[in-house]
């Protein structure tokens, strides 16, 4: 089980890197697959994949939604959702003695949680150093992951919540937030080292210790709607690492915060 995963996750990271290092559009359209992956996986974990109709309109939401802001009309995002809402109450109208409004509800959720949150990974990278602040996308993410196990390992007493997700302590949170603080800041320097940007270490420290506490809000709230539906995994994508809503779940919260943030505190200059 461990070499399982050992191999896995080795070739998912030189998967990763070769994307992320490629053309631009290459990872919008690594980030869509992911999107209709997770949206696949998700809407089996909420019991409604055999909602068809839903299903396929859904599946068509990542598409306009991700394109959308990249267009020389990003408010046609806004339009799309608007499409897609009018169209999930149209057919709980025509259709409702087949769809409740808990089936709506849970399309409109999934649909555009996913695919709002995870485009923000594609639309950070056509922005100013978008490769490298991109990249901090999943230093802020994984980091936190790694730090929060081995403080937790080393550290941990107090459970965090043991309904939830029962491993997880106070002390791995923190170990992961303070780690993530303090790498982030090493990632920086590390890439103005090589690149010759300014790496703005207070920014980065703020940025990293918020992606320390998004990541794992974003890590339990995932295994919340695993443990409400009674799964262990959302999917089997990745040997001995479950799916993709398993892999990236912290990223999904992380993504946004950090566009949003450069946005604002640019952590290069």
């Amino acid at each position: 089980m461990l070499k399982e995963r050992l191999i896995s996750a080795a070739l998912g990271v030189a998967l990763f890197l070769v994307i992320i290092f490629s053309e631009k559009y290459v990872l919008t359209l690594a980030v869509l697959a992911v999107i209709e992956i997770a949206l696949w996986e998700m809407y089996r974990a909420v019991g409604v994949a055999d909602r068809r109709i839903l299903v396929a309109a859904g599946m068509a939401v990542p598409v306009f939604v991700l394109f959308g802001f990249m267009s020389p009309r990003p408010q046609s995002v806004y339009m799309a959702i608007w499409f897609y809402l009018l169209f999930l109450f149209a057919v709980l109208v025509i259709r409702h003695k087949a769809y409740s409004f808990e089936d709506i509800s849970k399309f409109f959720t999934v649909t555009i949680l996913l695919s709002l949150l995870f485009s923000h990974v594609a639309w950070m990278r056509q922005t100013e150093n978008g490769l490298w602040n991109t990249f901090a996308i999943f230093v802020g993410a994984w980091i936190t992951d790694t730090c929060a196990y081995f403080a937790g390992r080393a550290f941990g007493r107090h459970k965090l919540a043991p309904v939830i997700s029962p491993k997880k302590t106070v002390e791995g949170a923190v170990g992961g937030a303070v780690g993530a603080a303090l790498l982030m800041c090493v990632y920086g320097l590390l890439v103005g080292r090589f690149t010759g940007l300014a790496a703005n270490l207070p920014h980065l420290l703020a940025l990293g210790l918020l992606c320390g506490v998004v990541s794992q809000l974003g890590d339990l709230a995932a295994s919340a709607v695993k443990r409400e539906y009674g799964l262990k995994d959302y999917g089997r994508i990745m040997p001995g690492h479950g799916g993709v809503m398993d892999r990236f779940d912290s990223v999904l919260f992380v993504a946004p915060l950090v566009y949003h943030f450069v946005g604002a505190f640019p952590i290069f200059g």
